[in-house]
């Protein structure tokens, strides 16, 4: 507190809108987030997100062509467009530097690439070896880099490529990669490759506090500036006017991402142990992993994800699988009226 006003931290927020339905279709379901988004706009969001899945059955969540839905959104919203995240080994890096410079080129320099590695298992289906996704990770995102800023020709073990790209991107460089992953190798990646660390929907706040530490440790050995570094997390947010409104009215949708992240062992408790997706994971979780409750409630955690890890960018997941939109709705609201005013 200075001079009795409350200190404002600079910290961004975005959606990242789960963009798969099983009960509504695609178009439809685009329809309905193109008001969702003017809503965002008009409380100071700055960027709407889509993740990468390739789904063999019927589950909500995330979707398999993530940049065309950012581009079929590109006309309807002026926030910044960023995939959250691409599955960058089950990509050709030639395809995906086309497929990135358009999006960037019909979005106006708005386009952010968000890259992570994927699941073995779907590493396989698309003919990749797991053993090797940490050597195409490092040779696409080398690659992409020298493709979107004009350079020719790139050789490697996994990719050999002559020539360069037409039209160019139109944000200098190419646009910001922000690379996600909960190992080292992930933020050395994020450090020297990349553009912003940035954390998935599962990792607990123990998770992001060290990785973020080790992000801005390696920056700061490399001469850059640790206090200009964007470290990201997504997190599964829910609104009510109270706690308990909150936690009774959110809890099936809640559950639903919990218990699709919990089936393959991928939510923890703060000590990297695995919570059994028998029991009910909603009950188990806290803070650390999903943001539910009042607006006052919901401030306190982003402020100490701001305090304890350093977070400057929060993407929310706040449309979980068939979610009515008009609890999206009240989120987007409460957070726009309550939350949003104390951050820059």
């Amino acid at each position: 507190m200075q001079g009795g006003r409350e200190k404002v931290l600079s910290v961004h927020f975005g959606l990242a809108l789960d963009f798969w339905s099983t009960s509504k279709p695609l178009d439809s379901l685009l329809d309905d987030y193109v008001g969702l988004l003017k809503l965002a706009e008009q409380y100071g969001f700055n960027s709407v997100w889509a993740g990468e899945n390739r789904p063999r059955f019927a589950e909500p969540g995330h979707v398999p062509s993530p940049l065309l839905i950012l581009t079929a959104l590109a006309r309807h919203t002026r926030l910044r467009l960023g995939t959250g995240i691409t599955l960058l080994p089950l990509w050709h890096p030639l395809k995906l530097a086309y497929d990135g410079l358009i999006l960037d080129q019909i979005s106006g320099g708005r386009f952010i690439l968000g890259v992570g590695v994927g699941s073995p298992g779907v590493m396989k289906r698309y003919g990749v070896p797991p053993e090797e996704a940490g050597s195409r990770m490092d040779e696409a995102l080398v690659l992409l880099k020298k493709l979107w800023g004009g350079e020719e020709g790139f050789e490697g073990q996994h990719f050999n490529v002559k020539g360069n790209v037409y039209p160019g991107p139109i944000q200098p460089g190419g646009p910001p990669i922000w690379v996600g992953g909960k190992i080292r190798r992930s933020v050395q990646r994020a450090a020297q490759l990349g553009d912003a660390w940035y954390g998935a929907t599962q990792y607990h706040l123990e998770v992001v506090k060290k990785q973020a530490r080790r992000y801005r440790e390696l920056l700061s050995a490399s001469g850059k500036d640790p206090s200009e570094a964007t470290v990201a997390v997504n997190r599964t947010t829910f609104l009510a006017e109270t706690d308990e409104q909150a936690r009774i009215e959110g809890k099936p949708y809640v559950s639903e991402v919990l218990n699709f992240y919990g089936k393959m062992g991928l939510i923890e408790d703060n000590q990297g142990n695995t919570l059994d997706p028998q029991q009910d994971l909603f009950e188990l979780v806290g803070e650390e992993i999903v943001v539910v409750g009042s607006p006052k409630r919901c401030l306190e955690s982003f402020k100490r994800y701001h305090e304890e890890a350093g977070v400057n960018q929060f993407n929310l997941r706040i449309s979980m699988g068939n979610m009515p939109l008009e609890l999206a709705q009240r989120t987007v609201t409460l957070l726009g009226e309550e939350v949003l005013p104390h951050f820059l």
